[in-house]
């Protein structure tokens, strides 16, 4: 009898045990934040940059309806110009105001061009701009920027300021 009594009693321990660590961890398990599990994929994707298309706006060619289409034709071919007479196309030069070159290639580089007519058009550029025809920003350094028409190479350097003496 003793021997019933005492296996009892270890089995009552037991499960009284058994009952409080399970009673003590369920209480952890309530009172902390729920794990946080990332995904690989989500954490090296890199969101696509957007430039700010109000600020850009200036820079994308305008649309052409087939109206405006049917003008040009007529201002090319001018009915009171003498025969064999072509229209020869307006060479726009620019001036260099300003360049901006990062360190750091995370921005790309810019410059500030102007054509020096009434209108004074400014124009932001970066490498690979086409400024009509087929005049291409061909490089950017700071204080001077490198055209490419055709095979043809112009460099604009920022014109240095003479005080008036």
């Amino acid at each position: 009898m003793k021997q019933i009594l005492k296996y009892i009693g270890v089995v009552s321990i037991l499960l009284l045990c058994w009952a409080t660590f399970s009673y003590i961890r369920f209480r952890k398990l309530q009172k902390s934040p729920p794990k946080k599990v990332y995904v690989i994929q989500d954490i090296e994707r890199k969101k696509p940059v957007k430039k700010n298309e109000k600020l850009y706006a200036h820079l994308k060619p305008k649309q052409v309806t087939p109206q405006e289409r049917f003008f040009q034709t007529i201002l090319e071919n001018n009915l009171f110009a003498p025969l064999g007479w072509k229209l020869t196309a307006a060479v726009p030069t620019y001036r260099l105001i300003g360049t901006h070159v990062p360190t750091g290639r995370k921005i790309e580089a810019t410059a500030i061009l102007q054509e020096p007519t009434r209108e004074g058009n400014v124009r932001i550029v970066s490498i690979g701009t086409k400024l009509g025809g087929d005049t291409v920003v061909y490089d950017i350094q700071p204080k001077q920027v490198i055209l490419k028409k055709g095979k043809q190479r112009i460099t604009l350097a920022l014109a240095k300021f003479q005080l008036l003496k």
